[in-house]
Parts: C-alpha cells; structure tokens; sequence
C-alpha cells in the first residue's frame, strides 16, 4: 500500500509544471507582472530541439529576471490542455515549442485574447500568436558544404524527423550548400515520420552509410549513434553535439534561443509586441558551428577555408542561403 502511494506521489509530481525562478526570484517577477512558460515535445535533456528550447527559456529568464516554467515531453494530444493550464495561471508569454502544436496553440489563444503565445514555425497567426522559426537552414548550407568536402565518397546523408517547414528548409540548403562545394555530390535523406524515434533515425542513417554515405547530417537524436557503429563522419545539431561522439562529430550547427525568447519577452513587458514571425539567425550570432575539437585535421584545409569564408559572407549580409520549403522529392 505505502509503495503504490509513493509511486502516485511520484507520477504526479512528474506531471506537474516544473517552475524556474529568473534573477531575483519571485519577488522580482511578481513586481514586474511577467511570467513566461515553454512546452515542449521531448525531453530537455535531449541535447536537440528540447534542450534548446529550455536552455534559451532558463537564460531568458536570467536576461529579463522572470519567472519561467515549463513542461516537457507533451504529447499532440495533450498540448491544449497544457497551454490552456498556463493561460489560465497567467503566464504572460506562453512558448508552444512544436510545430504541431499549431493547432493547440490557435484554440486556446482564442479563449485568452490578452496572453501572447509564440507557435514553433506556426502555418498560421493571431493577433495574439506570433511564430518563431529555426533559421539553422543558414548553417545547414554550411554543413553542406563542409560534409561534401569531407566526405570521400561525395555521397552524403541526413536524417530528419517530418516534413515541416523548418526541417525542409534545412535539408534544401544542406543540398544546395553540398552543390556549391562538389557539383557531383550527392545527398540521401530520410524523414522518420517522429520528432523523437532514436532506434528508427539510427536504422536510417545505417541504411545511408550502407549506400556509400560517409558523412551523416544528425537532424535526430540516434544519428550520431549510427555515425559511431559505421565509423563516419556525423554532423550535429542545435547544440554542440561532439560529447555524444567525440571522435565522430565533427561540428554541429548549434542554435542559441536565448536571444528571441528574451526579446519577445521584452516586447511583451513594453508592450511593443507583435505578430509576426521571429527569427534569430546567423547575422543575429543565434545560430553557428560549434568547436571541431580537433577534429578538422581530417578535412582538407581549402575546404575549412570556403566554409568560414561562406560564413562571414551569411554573417555580413553579402550572400543569403536559398529558403526553400517545397517538399522534398
């Protein structure tokens, strides 16, 4: 009897909201009268777009001293219930951290016309949903470019997890990017059909070495683990991805949340916010390649050499990777 009651204590304790408290606790974020919530997919300890998301909600918090909270691994399903529970505890600036929960986010919005949501690549708006995409399709021409430079077989991969927007924008520009640096390159890709399936995303990048590809783009955790059994090259993504494969990773296009979370966060308290579509790129320092720990001694040097010449030029303004979100053939 005890035991089932300290399991019940536990469940419930694991579905509840999990509260951070931004510089100067509670007394600061009471006083400033903002408080900003994040649901997420997946797990925050997924070193991907779930650790994004909490990494750039926990430095915001920090940035403006807030209060934040989020919840993790939400299912489609159970994302309205979630959302609706912020809005209804008066969180100010709630992040719908998906692209499928468009439709949640859309539904609850309308019962709480005064609370600001902000939909992960929304296909559509509100007076008060704005959208925020991950413009890492701009380091993905990048990966691109440096995986058909490394690989010997000029065949490369990449694993994603569904055809959304933002996850076709990065397979284009990886494509394009391969194209700049070997006309004959040639590029396998794989949608898993789940955000979150590592077993399936690892079969997949093993059936892509097994078709000659020696450098794998990593757009879902379990990639980086074929990279390991295959002995390849892997790219990774969102955050600096190496730990997971140190001899293997070469870099990883990383992306830096922080910066949009604080500034809409900011807009919300000014009041100055609108409806639109945030995006946070490299020409903002939101999204770059990580560290190669040592890694880029196997990369021929004119290669390295093109890539952070490309960079720049992103960086600068002078050149702007293709945004293409058709479907993938």
């Amino acid at each position: 009897m005890f035991e089932k009651l300290k399991r019940g204590i536990r469940m419930a304790a694991f579905a509840l909201p999990i509260i951070l408290g931004g510089l100067g606790g509670a007394a600061t974020a009471e006083a400033d009268g903002l408080k900003i919530a994040m649901v997420l997919p997946g797990p925050i300890s997924d070193n991907d777009w779930n650790s994004v998301g909490y990494n750039g909600l926990k430095a915001a918090g920090k940035t403006l001293g807030v209060e934040v909270a989020y919840s993790e691994n939400v299912s489609d399903a159970d994302s309205e219930r979630v959302l609706r529970d912020y809005a209804s505890r008066g969180y100010g600036l709630i992040f719908a951290h998906s692209f499928s929960y468009g439709d949640a986010t859309l539904n609850v919005a309308k019962d709480f016309p005064n609370i600001i949501f902000m939909a992960g690549t929304a296909k559509e708006l509100a007076s008060n949903v704005g959208t925020y995409s991950n413009p890492d399709y701009q380091g993905a021409y990048l990966a691109g470019m440096l995986g058909a430079g490394a690989s010997k077989t000029k065949t490369i991969g990449w694993v994603g997890g569904m055809p959304a927007p933002n996850m076709l924008a990065n397979l284009h520009a990886y494509e394009a990017g391969a194209k700049a640096m070997a006309p004959n390159a040639k590029v396998l890709h794989t949608f898993i059909g789940s955000w979150f399936d590592p077993p399936r995303a690892k079969e997949a990048a093993i059936a892509q070495v097994e078709q000659g590809a020696d450098v794998l783009s990593a757009q879902g955790v379990g990639v980086i683990d074929a990279a390991i059994a295959k002995n390849v090259y892997a790219l990774g993504a969102m955050t600096d991805q190496n730990h997971l494969g140190p001899k293997v990773v070469l870099t990883s296009v990383t992306w830096d949340l922080g910066p949009l979370v604080a500034a809409a966060g900011k807009a919300v308290q000014d009041k100055t916010w609108k409806s639109q579509n945030w995006s946070f790129g490299i020409p903002e320092g939101s999204v770059n390649l990580a560290d190669f720990h040592g890694l880029d001694a196997g990369v021929p040097p004119e290669v390295l050499k093109a890539v952070q010449a490309k960079f720049q030029a992103i960086k600068s303004g002078a050149f702007t990777p293709p945004l293409d979100t058709s479907n993938a053939n």
